[in-house]
């Protein structure tokens, strides 16, 4: 038996690579006419930014890739009639499931491999090709502005140089829902565990009327470290799952607003869950629907049942976000519901 789940896992596993790497090369070709055709890059530029978007890509698709390689692994063996071999030889469609399932496992750890370091580093690196200077250079929005809140205070920095240098910052200090202190500072530095404010201007409001006082430094003692700084305008899709809980409890801590950040993290946990829910899905595929049917036609068959997962996972998560259900549920939802069919869909195979 174990030669056997051996023999199915590689299939499925060799299979859903080959739709993987079908995927990423259909998107290397398609970015390359897009970047060639616009002229404002070089070949090796734009060849080089569609490398480093492919494992985000092929994180994204792993689900996708997933089960259209396993309808086509499984299908190839209904044609060949080995599988109904397996079934004369004793061996129940459970078992296959099993089996194939064990080859899902290995994909579904892949998956998580790759979105936990090869897409962050990949971020990284596409970062340092497009900020200029400095590897760490934070990159803020169309403003250009930097928005963050550590406690009562809310910092702004006009000038983002890096994630431990700051230029044109304001602190605004609140009290009970009412200003107490502006403080800003040409320059901020993060050294021995805090800011150094550099050129300081502070404007004091209190019943008494205002106060300004100026000074050459000052020590901004928030709790607000550079690496969260840096999560303040990250994409949280990715981000590795340690930092995204991280950034959840700054958020939580300072009474901000983290559903989305939950929503990531709860996603990160569904994708490899959802790489084994496809595989499941693809047994009772295989056994009734395209049983006797082409590759064209289990090719159309994953794309319709792909799509519909990809369809009401979206909806789940942006609807989850609006409506304000639990992100856990958004994320997870379709994931039960597809193993839910496929299960029930192995036990109905006669």
């Amino acid at each position: 038996m174990l030669i056997l789940v051996v023999y199915l896992a590689r299939t499925v596993i060799l299979a859903a690579l080959v739709a993987l790497a079908a995927i990423l090369a259909l998107d290397l070709v398609f970015a390359l006419a897009d970047g060639v055709a616009d002229g404002d890059e070089s070949t090796f530029d734009v060849l080089l930014a569609a490398l480093l978007d492919a494992p985000e890509l092929a994180y994204e698709a792993f689900p996708f890739a997933t089960l259209i390689g396993s309808l086509m692994g499984l299908g190839a063996l209904a044609a060949r009639q080995e599988l109904t071999a397996m079934r004369a030889a004793g061996v129940s469609v459970v078992q296959i499931a099993g089996a194939v399932m064990a080859g899902g496992l290995v994909l579904a750890v892949l998956a998580s491999v790759v979105g936990e370091y090869v897409v962050p580093a990949a971020e990284r690196q596409m970062a340092a090709m497009q900020g200029a200077a400095e590897a760490d250079e934070l990159r803020t929005g169309p403003g250009g502005d930097l928005w963050a809140r550590d406690g009562r205070d809310f910092l702004r920095a006009e000038r983002p140089r890096s994630r431990s240098h700051l230029q044109s910052v304001t602190v605004f200090r609140f009290a009970d829902g009412e200003l107490t202190k502006r403080i800003g500072a040409e320059e901020a530095f993060y050294d021995n565990g805090s800011w150094r404010l550099e050129q300081v201007e502070v404007i004091s409001f209190d019943q008494q009327g205002v106060e300004l006082e100026k000074l050459d430094s000052w020590r901004w003692p928030g709790e607000l470290r550079p690496d969260l700084l840096a999560l303040v305008v990250a994409d949280p899709e990715k981000l590795p799952a340690l930092e995204l809980w991280r950034y959840i409890r700054y958020l939580e801590n300072n009474d901000l607003d983290s559903a989305q950040y939950r929503l990531a993290l709860w996603e990160k946990i569904a994708t490899p869950l959802a790489t084994l829910a496809m595989m499941l899905v693809t047994v009772p595929l295989v056994f009734t629907a395209v049983r006797s049917a082409g590759a064209g036609q289990r090719i159309v068959v994953g794309i319709l049942v792909g799509a519909a997962f990809f369809l009401v996972n979206r909806a789940l998560g942006q609807a989850g976000i609006v409506y304000g259900l639990p992100p856990s549920v958004a994320a997870l939802l379709p994931v039960v519901v597809f193993f839910i069919i496929g299960a029930v869909g192995v036990m109905r195979v006669r």
